[in-house]
């Protein structure tokens, strides 16, 4: 009898545990924001995510996230910077100068997350935290024509390295389908160790390390099997 109640009752946990988990998928674009070191020289990008989700009950999931954001540099902002670096004037400036500068910046995460998850059936907001790693890849290239006087080249530089970075945010699942739910987010992320460009005394362009922000509002959709 005693082996009957326990076989009752590990079948019985062994299908509520089914009934509960879930795999699933997500898929989102947005905006990316700089802030702090990283709005000094760059504009507002552009990017989106993939994820693959674990679902163990009602309010907890987990994930593991792979990305891309792009971000093109602020040719104004570079120029006075660059100009400042290279005449090593501290005030602000004004020298009648063309200045032409590319520096894109390409992100890629990967992290593993978890979230917990309230409220309703059909509303569900949630936070959540992650960690990992990212990689990234940027050139810097351009020139500076002071008129009446000389081009500078600035000899192009590559650098493609990778750090670590920590997210955080909340967002809403809102139920389209049964399985099939909007999804609308808005995180945190801080990320190690990027090399910003900065122009030194040798007129070269060259990477400084900066711990860098952004802020991020993406939608998507996330479909559970």
């Amino acid at each position: 009898m005693k082996n009957y109640f326990l076989a009752i009752l590990a079948i019985s946990l062994f299908s509520l545990t089914t009934i509960m988990a879930q795999i699933g998928v997500e898929a989102n674009a947005g905006v990316y924001f700089p802030i702090g070191e990283l709005n000094k020289s760059y504009n507002t990008g552009y990017g989106g995510e993939a994820s693959l989700i674990y679902r163990f009950n009602r309010s907890f999931e987990i994930a593991l996230t792979g990305g891309m954001s792009l971000y093109q540099a602020d040719e104004n902002n570079l120029k006075n910077r660059l100009l400042k670096q290279l005449e090593g004037i501290n005030e602000e400036i004004n020298i009648d100068a063309t200045v032409s500068v590319e520096a894109p910046l390409n992100l890629y995460p990967l992290v593993f997350g978890i979230k917990y998850l309230y409220g309703k059936k059909k509303f569900k907001p949630y936070f959540f935290f992650a960690a990992g790693v990212f990689f990234y890849d940027i050139i810097y290239k351009g020139s500076i024509k002071v008129v009446n006087g000389p081009e500078i080249k600035l000899p192009e530089s590559i650098e493609k390295e990778s750090s670590t970075t920590l997210v955080l945010g909340g967002g809403f699942l809102s139920a389209i389908t049964k399985k099939l739910f909007l999804d609308v987010k808005a995180k945190w992320c801080i990320m190690n160790n990027i090399k910003l460009v900065e122009a030194d005394t040798n007129e070269q362009l060259r990477g400084v390390d900066k711990t860098v922000q952004t802020i991020s509002l993406t939608a998507g959709l996330n479909y559970y099997f």
